[in-house]
């Protein structure tokens, strides 16, 4: 990974977490002035490596980098240390956390398997069934829709799982909200005192640089 995308953890003015933004993002945060000349982003340091300070990009600059570590490069005698988490000044926002449902997101969450005899044959070959037929009044909703593969949905037709000797891998649930967009990363340390474990151990959902670039 470009040391240039490397994500670094958003907390907004309250030190709640809600987001991440690459660190080119992030840097041009820590650079950026309001029109009061107040910082629009602070350096935070959590533990292991840090007590909670806070930094401007002026102080974190004269620190110098531990041997080995993964360094910022400005010019070839000129090294950072690479922040981890950053603090917003000034913006008590909260990322919305509604997950809209959709083909796309069923798909995702079962893993683009089949709920009834676990294959994975491709998307073509998968369809949406209602694990309450909606002849029988079954609603269309997280609980109730689960991916079949066109064999299993053929043998179930209009019936109840159970009214035809099937059984469901597992029971479907709404997805979690999660707070980042991306792939699963390996979380830093200083991440997890703010995220809760339900956080860091789901693929990131939720990337904040577009919504950084209004602040």
């Amino acid at each position: 990974m470009r040391v240039a995308n490397r994500p670094v953890l958003v907390l907004n003015k309250l030190w709640t977490a809600v987001g991440v933004a690459t660190l080119h993002r992030a840097i041009s945060l820590l650079y950026g002035d309001y029109a009061d000349g107040h910082p629009k982003a602070h350096i935070i340091t959590p533990p292991p490596v840090g007590s909670y300070e806070t930094f401007t990009w002026d102080n974190w600059s004269q620190l110098k980098p531990d041997e080995g570590e993964d360094v910022i490069r400005a010019t070839r005698d000129r090294r950072f240390k690479i922040p981890e988490v950053i603090l917003l000044t000034r913006y008590d926002g909260m990322p919305n956390n509604r997950i809209q449902f959709s083909r796309r997101y069923i798909y995702k969450r079962d893993n683009y398997r089949c709920q009834y005899c676990g294959c994975r044959p491709g998307t073509e070959e998968l369809t949406i069934d209602h694990i309450i037929p909606r002849a029988q009044d079954g609603e269309t909703s997280w609980t109730n829709c689960v991916l079949a593969c066109i064999n299993c949905n053929t043998t179930k037709r209009d019936r109840r799982p159970e009214e035809c000797g099937m059984k469901l891998r597992k029971i479907p649930i709404k997805p979690p909200f999660t707070l980042f967009k991306g792939h699963r990363v390996n979380v830093p340390m200083t991440w997890r005192h703010f995220l809760s474990k339900a956080y860091w151990e789901v693929p990131l959902e939720h990337n904040m640089d577009k919504e950084l670039g209004k602040i």
